[in-house]
């Protein structure tokens, strides 16, 4: 009997393509062998992840919706989605999921029989979708990425081992795998069945587990949309369609995917499921080295290449191999929003056409207790269109991020501070480089201690930094000699009642940056140490002169009234 192959690919639904991309080329180093656009939703993208050719059974795709909703896993769903990786990189998988701060459970021993024992690591990416690493003599069988930064091919994920599918009663579905597609069963453990398809290693496995009356799944951001299965050729899909057909499935006419061509239905459970052909594969419009780096359409979209570029995120991979050297002494350039560079950080490249927007970069530097989440919508509101680079503070206070340690509210350690400041500006220059940024068009963000430790570059290497916006700020140290600041812009917004930043420490700074040759325009509020809506309003024009060229004029007094 004609029956299918194994696992094709896994397609799920994730919220920001840029995150999306960090996790699973980034963290889990598989390949990105296509981007391309959702064939119902061209605005949409459509990435593909894999091996080295995209190879069926390690292929994981994702429709990313900006701002999707997030689904609920439940009966109905392919529930769970496991990788495959040799027993000897299990540690290594462990120390990466903690290195990344990714919470995990287990390993956990699964199987009877020596042959039949798996070890499983737990998990979720950053929407909720629920994934497995499991640790298997047989996925040696399987091929993977061997050019993953940070990877070697012995640690790195060698494709699906299995899925699992949740469905209320499972007996109408394991008929459906075993009677039309021609799995067959391997072992049950409590309320989970396993079939297996071909030789019955990895990438061939599909576990049923019955939930009995739980609530059924809702489709979202960190849920599974469907699970396709490998047919060899257009010809053994027929077959199995006129197999699923006779067993009163609805399957849908063939789909030309380009890559594969496609059958679909739901399985008594709910589960929609996909026969998808091995060839013609992702080599077809695009060379085997040259795979996933620029956007491939339909030709039915080619017409609207221009309108869907300018409406799709702008996204980058991560660091490439030839890269590593440069960043020997930091901690590795597998993640782009890891701790690559030495600092878990976002990058958010420019929007493309943002003109003179598009040339700046805002390295954006959060209070105590931020993030390198928290000034994204500040930066948003600065500069629209412009770069945002946001590391996250290394400094523990309390569990609460920092850029440096201080003895006391207000005495900062200064041994620290030196030390902090040389990584930060280290990590500048490594950004600058890794996502090619305008060295000259870096403008610093900071709050508070933030804005301290900016104050700080500023100070210790000159000309680093184009400008910088600095709210809330203490003077972090006295120079023995004056830096030279010479064409260097500064924006010192202030509160008149700040008993944290006291007012007096923003006159000081703006004193010895003025001294030091910057361009300083101190800015005053009536209020404490937070952040207001009219001091964003006058740092945004502030920064919209200094990206026009226009900020050479004398500097403002100190006791300006606000700008309002």
């Amino acid at each position: 009997m004609t029956s299918i192959l194994g696992l094709h690919h896994v397609t799920a639904i994730a919220s920001d393509p840029q995150r999306n991309l960090d996790f699973y080329a980034g963290l889990l180093g598989l390949r990105l062998v296509k981007r391309t656009v959702n064939f119902d939703d061209p605005e949409t993208y459509h990435f593909y992840f894999g091996d080295e050719v995209g190879t069926p059974g390690s292929i994981l795709t994702f429709f990313p919706w900006p701002g999707a909703r997030s689904g609920r896993q439940g009966p109905g769903q392919v529930a769970v989605t496991s990788f495959a990786i040799l027993p000897a990189a299990l540690g290594f998988w462990i120390e990466r999921l903690v290195g990344h701060g990714i919470k995990h459970e287990g390993p956990v021993k699964r199987g009877s029989s020596p042959a039949e024992t798996e070890q499983v690591i737990s998990f979720r990416d950053h929407d909720g979708l629920m994934l497995e690493i499991v640790a298997h003599p047989g996925a040696e069988a399987r091929p993977a990425w061997a050019n993953a930064p940070g990877i070697s091919r012995e640690r790195a994920i060698h494709g699906f081992h299995g899925v699992t599918l949740w469905v209320e009663k499972g007996e109408a579905t394991e008929k459906i795998l075993v009677d039309t597609l021609g799995l067959r069963p391997v072992r049950e453990e409590g309320s989970t069945r396993r079939f297996a398809a071909g030789d019955g290693g990895p990438g061939s496995l599909v576990d049923v587990r019955t939930t009995g009356g739980f609530v059924r799944g809702v489709g979202g951001a960190g849920t599974v949309h469907h699970v396709a299965w490998s047919v060899a050729d257009d010809a053994a899909q027929l077959v199995v369609r006129e197999r699923v057909h006779t067993a009163g499935l609805n399957p849908t006419p063939v789909i030309d995917r380009n890559y594969f061509h496609s059958v679909y239905f739901h399985e008594p459970g709910g589960v929609l499921f996909e026969l998808a052909t091995n060839p013609p594969g992702f080599t077809i419009d695009e060379p085997l080295e040259r795979l996933g780096e620029r956007l491939m359409l339909p030709a039915q979209y080619e017409p609207r290449r221009a309108e869907i570029e300018a409406v799709l995120p702008q996204i980058h991979l991560p660091v490439p191999v030839s890269d590593a050297s440069f960043f020997a002494d930091t901690t590795g350039p597998e993640d782009v929003s890891g701790d690559a560079l030495g600092f878990v950080h976002r990058y958010i490249p420019p929007i493309a056409g943002a003109e003179l927007a598009g040339s700046t970069t805002l390295l954006l530097l959060h209070g105590t207790g931020g993030d390198e989440e928290d000034l994204l919508p500040l930066g948003r509101a600065l500069l629209q269109g412009a770069g945002m680079l946001s590391p996250r503070g290394k400094v523990l206070e309390g569990g609460a991020p920092r850029f440096f340690r201080r003895l006391r509210e207000g005495v900062f350690d200064q041994e620290d501070l030196a030390r902090r400041t040389e990584e930060l500006a280290d990590f500048v220059k490594a950004a600058a480089k890794t996502y090619n940024l305008d060295p000259n068009g870096i403008v610093a963000v900071g709050f508070s201690n933030g804005a301290n430790i900016a104050a700080s570059m500023l100070l210790r290497r000159p000309g680093l930094l184009r400008g910088a916006v600095l709210l809330s700020p203490m003077v972090p140290f006295v120079p023995a000699s004056a830096p030279d600041l010479t064409g260097t812009t500064v924006f010192i917004g202030a509160g008149r009642a700040d008993r944290i930043a006291l007012p007096v420490q923003a006159e000081r700074l703006a004193e010895l940056l003025r001294q030091a040759g910057a361009n300083v325009t101190l800015h005053w509020e009536a209020g404490g140490h937070a952040l207001t809506d009219s001091e964003v309003r006058a740092a945004r024009e502030w920064l919209a002169q200094l990206v026009m060229g226009r900020t050479d004029g004398p500097p403002v007094a100190r006791g300006q009234a606000p700008v309002r």
